[in-house]
């Protein structure tokens, strides 16, 4: 099924959908493919979203105030030259979006600590800008955006494995149909990478709801590096609290403290941290509360509702306002007949583990057309990096998507204009399928066993806390499973819908990945944003700079290259 197209989108969420919907309008009369592992609208993160964005609404607030607020949540590594296109283009973009029917639902922007909408320190930002488009919503609008442009075609069921060079331009991708089992080539004018995040490279993350696993195991960053982009501040990764117990999930843990007034306890019942914190700060102090022995049989520390000033009907509401009120009635039914032996929340105590990967600020480095140093080659959404900084700003990953997502397909578009197709070198795409096929084997580790090595050294030394000791074994770790287990994986059956290969494949990717987090955490000799090295425990202000690694003769070269700074001088702040 080789075929041609004039812009090739990898990924379907919000960054890819909105990248192929801009490059289908930039020129009518090209062609435009968007690949999507799953079914477009039903599949991926970006659906699973609960739907917090943030954007200027205010007559009296404007696009540089909120400007200054992410830089600083940023740690000042955000480029700034980008924050500008967010803060800027994001009213629009989201309007649009709104204006395509995804749906904007009331959304509470009171809380117990300090009247707006709780941002990442908890007490909310100078003004409100808080709106709520469930995922679910802002897909299903996405979609239909889509499917009304006759000259875009939607791949479903299908990856990527690798993208084709030639002279340092991106000129195709080879495609495995997991449908069918095929193995084929999309040549492209220009490539869009859309791919999305890497929380799977950990034991617990929000990117695997429900236990699904396979859409966030950070291909898309491979995949670049090995076609030789640069990818920057890939330490840069956000940790939320994971819900431990009860088994019912009652959304984003930090909620059930600035919303409902609980407090975080240990075992002992002593409270151990109080907000105002930002997201990485609330994790780093809970995972020394389980380090010094105060911890949970489960690992966990406490969200404690009992101890909360509010009575149980308020708590009750607040929980359903953090959701919406058209949607939180129903999530709320089913909590209470979750919990019928214990109804009150007054009662409860919510168990949570720091240390779910959430988000990655880091990814591939990119400029304000969503251009990386290859030629042709754009990315957009969290695959990227560069927009977030060292810490994303609570409701900044959606509107983020829809303004870059938008651009790299504007730019990538206009770039296929101006260029023909170029077919790739002998040997380059039958190089890639006899690897893909060379993976089934009869004997050997299953690959799921493989993927749980690598997230248990992840999440042991390359997590909330870090330090130069715990890095240099989890490269040891993992050099080892490299030379080990890695070697021969077992992978039985057929080629058709058969999810041991496809895990196999991103099996490969993720234990790559690993290692350039490791090595980015390990050459970031302090702490900044959401790294936190314990044998670096302060910022360092000659460290306002981001790391930068390439692939160099086949291994990782890592380096320190400058912050793009537009506006806002860290100086004073670092």
């Amino acid at each position: 099924m080789n075929t041609k197209t004039d812009v090739l989108v990898i990924g379907a969420g919000g960054a890819g959908c909105r990248a192929a919907i801009e490059a289908a309008d930039n020129d009518p009369g090209a062609q435009i493919v968007i690949l999507s592992q799953g079914p477009v609208g039903k599949s991926g993160l970006t659906v699973m979203a609960n739907g917090g964005m943030r954007w200027v609404t205010q007559p009296d607030d404007t696009p540089d105030n909120l400007f200054r607020e992410v830089v600083e949540a940023g740690d000042f590594i955000n480029e700034q030259n980008l924050v500008e296109i967010l803060t800027e283009e994001a009213p629009a973009r989201a309007n649009e979006l709104i204006g395509w029917g995804a749906k904007e639902l009331p959304f509470a922007e009171v809380s117990q600590s300090g009247g707006a909408a709780p941002d990442q320190r908890g007490t909310g930002p100078s003004y409100v800008r808080s709106h709520y488009v469930p995922g679910v919503n802002y897909m299903m609008a996405l979609r239909k955006e889509l499917e009304s442009r006759s000259n875009i075609t939607i791949i479903e069921d299908s990856i990527a494995t690798k993208l084709i060079i030639r002279n340092n331009r991106a000129i195709g991708a080879v495609v495995l149909n997991i449908r069918t089992g095929e193995i084929f080539y999309i040549a492209a004018k220009a490539i869009a990478l859309a791919t999305g995040g890497l929380g799977e490279l950990y034991d617990h993350s929000s990117n695997t709801p429900f236990g699904m696993h396979g859409h966030s195991t950070g291909m898309g960053c491979v995949l670049a590096y090995d076609a030789g982009a640069e990818l920057i501040d890939l330490e840069m990764v956000q940790f939320t609290g994971d819900q431990l117990y009860p088994p019912w999930l009652l959304g984003n843990p930090a909620l059930l403290v600035s919303l409902c007034g609980g407090k975080y306890m240990n075992v002992h019942g002593e409270e151990f941290m109080k907000l105002p914190l930002t997201r990485a700060e609330t994790q780093i102090l809970a995972h020394k509360e389980i380090a010094k022995g105060n911890g949970t049989d489960r690992g966990g520390v406490f969200i404690d509702l009992t101890a909360s000033s509010l009575p149980g009907e308020e708590i009750e509401e607040q929980l359903k306002i953090s959701l919406s009120a058209s949607i939180g009635k129903e999530r709320w039914k089913l909590i209470k007949d979750m919990s019928a032996d214990n109804p009150d929340p007054k009662n409860w105590k919510i168990e949570f583990t720091p240390g779910g990967a959430h988000f990655a600020m880091g990814g591939v480095r990119i400029n304000g057309k969503c251009e990386t140093n290859i030629e042709g080659l754009y990315a957009a959404g969290e695959v990227s990096g560069g927009v977030q900084g060292g810490n994303r700003m609570g409701g900044n990953a959606l509107t983020e998507i829809i303004v870059f997502g938008a651009r790299a397909g504007k730019f990538a578009g206009e770039y296929a204009k101006s260029v023909d197709i170029i077919e790739p070198e002998a040997g380059q795409v039958d190089e890639e399928r006899d690897r893909l096929l060379g993976l089934f084997n009869s004997e050997g580790a299953a690959p799921c066993e493989i993927r749980k090595k690598i997230t248990a050294i992840m999440s042991e030394y390359v997590a909330v806390c870090r330090s130069g000791e715990g890095l240099n074994k989890a490269l040891a770790e993992l050099e080892a499973l490299r030379k080990g287990e890695f070697t021969k994986m077992r992978v039985p059956g057929g080629k058709v819908f058969n999810s041991w290969w496809v895990e196999a494949i991103q099996v490969v990717y993720m234990l790559n990945l690993a290692e350039m987090i490791t090595r980015s955490a390990l050459f970031r000799t302090e702490s900044r944003g959401a790294h936190y090295r314990d044998d670096y425990p302060e910022r360092d202000p000659s460290w306002v700079k981001h790391t930068c690694l390439v692939k160099k003769d086949g291994r990782i070269d890592i380096r320190a290259v400058p912050v793009t700074i537009t506006k806002l001088d860290p100086e004073a702040k670092v």
